[in-house]
């Protein structure tokens, strides 16, 4: 008499997760809109458009070093990267283009 074979084992479930994607592009997204909006508030005093890119795109820099920092095994570091590439981006150009402005 024989023994029957053992099944095999269910398959590891991918430890990527969209839930943590789309968390953290929406963390990065919010927190570094409004980081983004004050930063170009910052960048209004600079004299030269490409500090006012920098300051800018600074928000979303920080986004995407935290992300860099962070296990990239779940989905959420990729969403921090994702969304700080966005808000680099569109900082940066707002940035650049408030530098000059005057309220008065």
């Amino acid at each position: 008499m024989t023994v029957p074979d053992a099944p095999p084992p269910p398959p590891a479930r991918p430890p990527f997760s969209t839930g943590a994607l789309v968390g953290g592009l929406f963390l990065s997204l919010i927190v570094g809109g409004i980081a983004a909006f004050i930063a170009g508030m910052i960048a209004i005093d600079s004299h030269t458009g490409i500090f006012g890119f920098l300051i800018g795109m600074s928000p979303g820099a920080f986004f995407v070093l935290i992300g860099a920092v962070i296990p990239r095994k779940t989905g959420f570091a990729q969403g921090l990267i994702i969304g700080g590439c966005i808000i680099a981006l569109i900082g940066g150009a707002c940035g650049a283009a408030m530098v000059g402005t005057s309220f008065h």
